[in-house]
């Protein structure tokens, strides 16, 4: 079964929730399918502490897709990304999918904020959030790109964090849904 298919199905199995482990490397990839997980999440957040930089898009996303490339060869269950904003506009987010699908990576989750984005843990209620509009077109372009109907689009909605409120997170989060994004985190 292909990497993809496997996170489709973890996304909807009837066990929910199902679990997947954090991982930063190859060697902590592999560990974390030897230890039984069903999936793989690629943090921005510890990747970008192994390169000895900031979360907040200090690592370039070629750099990641490095380490990514290295990940998916020692592995055989599924990598979803924490892809920050998509590193960029819906141009750099259509890229990032089609360099994931090379590397037999599972699917994305992408925030919407501004790129380059500040970690939530950073005084989260200063941090700006991209427009609606503008998170759904990265959406839209993301899974317009995808050649592999099983690639995953996690829209991950920020307003809580931001200070926004729950009307203004459930508003994103249908809107980002109707873009066509597989799961909403």
């Amino acid at each position: 079964m292909k990497k993809t298919t496997k996170l489709k199905h973890l996304l909807n199995s009837p066990q929910n929730p199902e679990f997947i482990m954090e991982a930063h490397n190859g060697l902590s990839a592999k560990v974390v399918e030897e230890a039984g997980f069903k999936g793989i999440w690629a943090s921005g957040l510890s990747i970008s502490a192994t390169m000895g930089v900031r979360d907040n898009n200090e690592a370039s996303w070629t750099q990641v897709l490095d380490i990514l490339e290295y990940m998916s060869d020692a592995t055989t269950i599924p990598i979803l990304l924490d892809g920050d904003t998509g590193y960029g506009n819906f141009n750099n987010a259509r890229r990032l999918v089609k360099k994931l699908e090379q590397l037999d990576v599972a699917g994305v989750c992408i925030e919407d904020k501004i790129f380059p984005k500040t970690n939530s843990f950073i005084n989260g209620e200063a941090q700006p959030l991209a427009t609606i509009e503008e998170f759904c077109g990265k959406i839209k372009a993301m899974k317009d790109t995808q050649r592999d109907e099983d690639f995953v689009v996690v829209a991950r909605v920020e307003a809580l964090i931001a200070g926004w409120g729950l009307e203004e997170a459930l508003k994103r989060a249908e809107a980002y849904r109707q873009a066509g994004a597989d799961a909403i985190r």
